[in-house]
């Protein structure tokens, strides 16, 4: 039952205005940010031109990019009492249970092809087109080291695949909450609303002691700081998890209570 519960949603979601915003998403910020970029920088690497390109413009709307994938069809279906029909159909374990994965798929994915197609094309198609100039390297240049540079030493590959992964996992994480805020929340836009404020507030609180390290922005981007431990970038994501796994119990016993 779950399979065909997939299916339906899956295809319930490919709509021509959810490919248009989705390819948006993956091209367009992307491309907007390396035009900025293309000139008037100094540049030793083609790593560096990737860090640069998703450094500003995707990180700040980020928690944006995340609700706005699926959630906005869940919260149409939310209005349209569409789980008060679903429930002769199907049980609601499997409803919620099919909406979260299918969430996680499209978030994660569509995040993880805006990470790293511009990778793919500034590490491995761009020095052959040409566009960017990129200074001789000598004993006085330095390239600037960040969190996950440590994977450099295993190639631009690992460190291409890893980082994107792991902002795909995190857009999973913020969303699923989104998700789950709207069943228990009578208010639809506060749930959509909590993982923008979560990052921004917790980002400006991380400053104040003093501790940007455990910010979210230079956990999940850390190119506004030097290059930390790897450890630090699960203090805020275990603390995201633990709240996803708390909400998701909670609300698979409040059941009764979801919102018609």
């Amino acid at each position: 039952m779950l399979g065909n519960q997939l299916l339906v949603e899956m295809k319930r979601a490919f709509t021509i205005r959810n490919l248009l915003i989705w390819m948006g998403i993956i091209i367009l910020l992307p491309a907007i940010r390396f035009y900025t970029i293309k000139e008037g920088y100094q540049f030793f690497e083609p790593i560096e031109v990737f860090q640069e390109m998703v450094s500003t413009i995707i990180p700040l709307l980020f928690p944006a990019i995340i609700i706005i994938i699926y959630l906005p069809l869940f919260l149409q279906e939310l209005r349209n009492n569409f789980v008060l029909y679903t429930r002769p159909r199907i049980p609601l374990n499997t409803y919620l249970l099919s909406k979260i994965i299918v969430n996680a798929f499209l978030t994660g994915g569509i995040v993880f092809l805006l990470i790293f197609l511009p990778f793919i094309f500034v590490v491995y198609l761009e020095p052959h087109l040409g566009i960017i100039f990129y200074s001789p390297k000598d004993a006085n240049s330095v390239i600037p080291m960040f969190t996950f540079s440590q994977l450099l030493e295993y190639g631009n590959l690992a460190y291409g695949l890893t980082f994107s992964l792991w902002v795909s996992i995190n857009a999973v994480i913020y969303s699923s909450i989104a998700l789950l805020l709207m069943l228990v929340l009578t208010n639809p836009f506060v749930a959509l609303s909590v993982p923008f404020l979560f990052y921004h507030i917790f980002n400006f609180v991380t400053g104040i002691l003093n501790a940007p390290m455990f910010s979210p922005l230079s956990t999940i981007f850390p190119f506004n700081i030097v290059q930390q431990p790897l450890w630090t970038i699960l203090v805020p994501f275990l603390f995201l998890l633990i709240i996803f796994i708390g909400l998701f119990v909670f609300t698979m016993r409040k059941q009764k209570e979801w919102l018609m």
